[in-house]
C-alpha cells in the first residue's frame, strides 16, 4: 500500500524543525563539522559543537512525538515504531546519531505498508545500518586499497581490514530467520562474504551515499543455505535479500 501525506498542520509542525530537511550527505557534513569543531582548542568552539548535535537530536525527539500526538494515521505511527525497533540502529555510536532522522524517513516510513523486501534492501542499504554494523568497512580478505590518484573520488575510505560478520549475523538473527532459523555460523560467514562491497563513504555530499564498490567485494565462490553462489558482484547480497525475505522462517519469526 501507499503511505498516505501528513496532514498540512502536521505537516506546518514539521516544517518548524527545519534541521530535518536535509538529506544523507548534509547530515555526514553536519556530523563532520560537529567533530571537526569538538577538537579545538578553544571552549567556544566545543559549546557550539555540542549544540548543534543537541539540536539534531531534540528536533528528531520532537518529529516523533508529533507524529504520534497529531497523525491521524495511527496505524502508519505504530507500524513505524515497530519496524525501526525490528531494524533498530544505535544513535549512540559514532556517526550514526546524525544518520537515524533520514534512516526513519527514507527507510522505515515509506513501505511500513509495503512489501517486506523493499524495507529489508532499503536498510540494508542506509549509511545509518552500514555504520552501525560496520558492513560498510567489511572487505575480502586480502583487500588492498586503491593508491590515491587511482581510487574513485565517492569511493570508502582505505582503512578496512578485513571480513566483518556483524550485519550479517544481525541479517539473519534478528531480522529475518531468527535465532533457531536453520542457519550455522558458516552461513553467517558466506553471508557477509557476498556483502562485501555494500558501503558509503563518509565524505560524501550527495543525497544518497550508498556505494557498491567492487574492489572490496569477495569474488569467491560461496555455499549459503544449501545454495552454491558464484560471483555476481552486488547482485549477490540483493538476491541474498530475496531468499531471506521469502523464507518460511522468516515469516515465522516476524
Amino acid at each position: 500500500g501507499t503511505v498516505p501525506p501528513a496532514p498540512m498542520h502536521l505537516q506546518d509542525l514539521m516544517q518548524s524543525l527545519t534541521s530535518l530537511s536535509r538529506h544523507q550527505g548534509e547530515w555526514l557534513a553536519l556530523e563532520r563539522e560537529v567533530r571537526q569543531a569538538s577538537q579545538k582548542e578553544d571552549e567556544d568552539s566545543k559549546k557550539e559543537a555540542r549544540q548543534k548535535a543537541q539540536e539534531a537530536t531534540v528536533a528528531m525527539a520532537e518529529a516523533r512525538l508529533m507524529r504520534a500526538l497529531y497523525s491521524p494515521a495511527q496505524l502508519q505511527e505504530v507500524l513505524a515504531d515497530f519496524w525501526f525497533n525490528h531494524f533498530n540502529v544505535f544513535s549512540g555510536k559514532g556517526l550514526t546519531r546524525m544518520l537515524v532522522e533520514s534512516y526513519e524517513r527514507e527507510a522505515i516510513r515509506p513501505h511500513v505498508l509495503g512489501r517486506f523486501r523493499d524495507m529489508l534492501g532499503a536498510t540494508a542499504r542506509h549509511p545509518a545500518m552500514l555504520f552501525y554494523l560496520d558492513n560498510w568497512m567489511s572487505v575480502a580478505n586480502g583487500y588492498e586499497p586503491a593508491r590515491r590518484g587511482r581510487k574513485p573520488a565517492d569511493a570508502a575510505p582505505g582503512k578496512a581490514n578485513g571480513l566483518n560478520e556483524n550485519y550479517a549475523r544481525e541479517l539473519m538473527e534478528l531480522h529475518t530467520l531468527g535465532v533457531d532459523g536453520g542457519y550455522t555460523q558458516q552461513d553467517v560467514t558466506e553471508l557477509a562474504r557476498m556483502l562485501t562491497g555494500w558501503t558509503f563513504n563518509p565524505r560524501d555530499t550527495s543525497a544518497q551515499v550508498y556505494r557498491f564498490q567492487d574492489d572490496r567485494h569477495d569474488h569467491g565462490r560461496k555455499l549459503w543455505l544449501g545454495h552454491e553462489v558464484h560471483d555476481r558482484g552486488q547482485a549477490e547480497g540483493e538476491w541474498a535479500l530475496d531468499v531471506l525475505a521469502r523464507h518460511p522462517s522468516t515469516a515465522r519469526f516476524i
